[in-house]
């Protein structure tokens, strides 16, 4: 794996070993517990497995391709789509999927909702009753690390998704080549790996022949909190766009990409940005004039806010979907963002700012 950093995958004898490894960082905070590992060993069924002994002593088994997925995440439904494998999912989160298809199919009953992993370990009853061949489970609290054995106690093989760990936006494209592995999809998650990548060279490359400019991302979240992009793979969308963070420091896979700080501190460090993302779904409404009127961004116009693709009425957001594997989708509107002279087509999950007050 080119760029991923929590999961290494090594080939034996007609099956692979896959290891996962990270921490579980808390929201806008650090790493908690203990660092999770799982080995994971991927036969085909054809093949009779090996052993589960020496260094495969724990490690759990899994025969592929699987055709029965439980899920527990959105953007875990998103590489299911591009990999075309949307019919083999069993339980999802619940009825926030951003694809109207598969979002009806769990209305009607024909998918179990198991509930979303940022929120609450899976719902146990509807898991079984789904009979899955694996769980794709990210773990966004303890909670969700404490109700793994569990699952696994009832014979449900569980495949961790580390990816918000992955420092670069495109570790966290790899999991699609994770997936596309259990799900006999490898071919077709080669390609879109290799499409991303290329866009995203073409992006990065166009913006280096432009003049670097400052650019904050930094949401309000209350009281007197704001929550700027600082590290990991989220800052790394802003450098790549040939903007220059005030905000950004080093990158760390134990720290979630954002840390609260004051608004005194938001205008001492970023006020003379030229382009701000101040809003996506987590925002509260900001409606200070007399703050705004402090930023550069405010006063020239160029306030963006990440919230493209969505669908109201069903409370889904593609840019935690999609948007998650198609970082070059992203890149390009903060290219074109910071970039007036690369405007050559629309905005998509990061646009013009409707909401500020004016």
């Amino acid at each position: 794996m080119a760029h991923a950093k929590t999961f290494r995958v090594v080939e034996r004898d007609g099956y692979r070993v896959v290891d996962l490894k990270a921490s579980v960082v808390s929201w806008g905070g650090d790493a908690v517990g203990e660092e999770q590992f799982q080995r994971l060993v991927l036969v085909p069924r054809e093949q009779t497995p090996p052993p589960l002994t020496g260094d495969l002593a724990g490690a759990t088994l899994i025969r592929t391709p699987v055709m029965r997925i439980a899920s527990n995440t959105g953007f875990h439904e998103a590489i299911t789509k591009v990999l075309g494998v949307n019919d083999r999912l069993v339980a999802v989160g619940g009825v926030k999927s951003y694809d109207d298809a598969l979002r009806a199919r769990v209305r009607s009953g024909a998918v179990r909702q198991i509930g979303y992993g940022w929120h609450s370990p899976p719902a146990l009853d509807a898991l079984v009753a789904s009979k899955p061949d694996v769980l794709l489970m990210s773990m966004g609290d303890m909670k969700n690390v404490g109700a793994k054995p569990r699952v696994e106690a009832l014979g449900i093989p569980v495949v961790p998704i580390f990816l918000d760990n992955e420092p670069d936006y495109m570790g966290r494209v790899e999991y699609v080549r994770l997936v596309g592995m259990l799900a006999g999809r490898e071919t077709e998650a080669e390609a879109f790996v290799a499409m991303v990548a290329r866009n995203v060279d073409a992006l990065k490359k166009a913006a280096a022949a432009q003049p670097i400019r400052s650019v904050i991302s930094a949401w309000f979240s209350g009281g007197d909190q704001w929550n700027p992009v600082i590290r990991n793979a989220d800052a790394k969308l802003l450098r790549d766009a040939n903007g220059r963070n005030p905000f950004e420091g080093p990158d760390d896979p134990r720290k979630d990409s954002f840390n609260r700080i004051s608004t005194e501190e938001l205008i001492a460090r970023g006020r003379d940005a030229d382009c701000w993302i101040l809003r996506d779904s987590h925002s509260q409404p900001f409606t200070d004039r007399a703050v705004l009127e402090r930023f550069k961004a405010y006063r020239d116009g160029c306030l963006f806010a990440a919230d493209g693709m969505t669908k109201p009425e069903a409370d889904a957001f593609d840019y935690y979907e999609t948007a998650v594997i198609r970082p070059d989708l992203v890149l390009g509107d903060i290219v074109r963002m910071l970039h007036p002279a690369l405007r050559d087509q629309p905005f998509r999950y990061i646009r013009l700012d409707t909401r500020a007050p004016q």
